[in-house]
């Protein structure tokens, strides 16, 4: 090792230790101020302004928090189902009328099918944000909530459709699956009558034929 690379080592060292003690030595000179948390919003930066005098602020907009779930704009594919690495997500559906809806990000979308059951158990889920990332209509995002104690565990899994809104979903989603019985056997229906009348089309034309070479000869 030369020379130059020694005191190079040396100027390093002694720029990093004067770094870590001005930040020290900074915190020295302020007064300690405890946020008197719960009874300040500690996710509110007009809150923690007001109420503390330090450098916290409030939480960041890419804080992943508790999920949320918008059904309004819920398409029911699936994919963040599909992409939660510990199935925390567990989504039912059935088929509603289709509608045309808008997302977060401005695109509308066809809207075909619509959760019956939603449920997002948060004792599981490690708020990775895998399954937010792929969601078409940005329907599950992530919030600055993160205060969610309960008694029992149970109580850890977010329902997102109510029970109201699912038996009226459940009943209107059998009409339609009846619907589309009754549209699919008109259509097999029909189908089989368009090849049954062709088949005696070329039954009778092969007869006209076989009629025509018979008087020919």
């Amino acid at each position: 090792m030369g020379l130059g690379n020694y005191f190079k080592d040396i100027k390093a060292g002694l720029t990093s230790a004067f770094e870590g003690m001005s930040i020290s030595l900074a915190s020295l000179f302020v007064r300690p101020v405890t946020v008197q948390y719960p009874d300040v919003d500690v996710k509110s930066d007009e809150a923690m302004r007001e109420n503390y005098n330090g450098p916290l602020r409030g939480m960041p907009d890419n804080y992943r928090g508790l999920l949320d779930v918008d059904l309004e704009i819920c398409i029911s594919c699936k994919l963040c189902e599909k992409a939660c690495p510990i199935d925390c997500i567990l989504i039912e559906d059935v088929k509603i009328d289709k509608k045309q809806i808008v997302g977060r990000n401005g695109k509308s979308t066809m809207k075909m099918k619509s959760p019956i059951q939603f449920d997002i158990d948060n004792s599981k889920c490690m708020f990775c944000g895998l399954c937010v990332d792929p969601c078409p209509t940005g329907a599950i995002v992530h919030t600055n909530e993160f205060e969610f104690n309960r008694s029992d565990r149970s109580q850890l899994i977010s329902r997102f459709v109510k029970a109201d809104d699912r038996a009226q979903l459940k009943v209107r989603g059998a009409e339609i699956a009846i619907e589309d019985a009754k549209a699919k056997a008109e259509k097999a229906a029909k189908k089989k009558a368009e090849a049954e009348a062709k088949a005696k089309e070329e039954e009778e034309a092969s007869k006209d034929q076989s009629e025509a070479k018979g008087t020919k000869e």
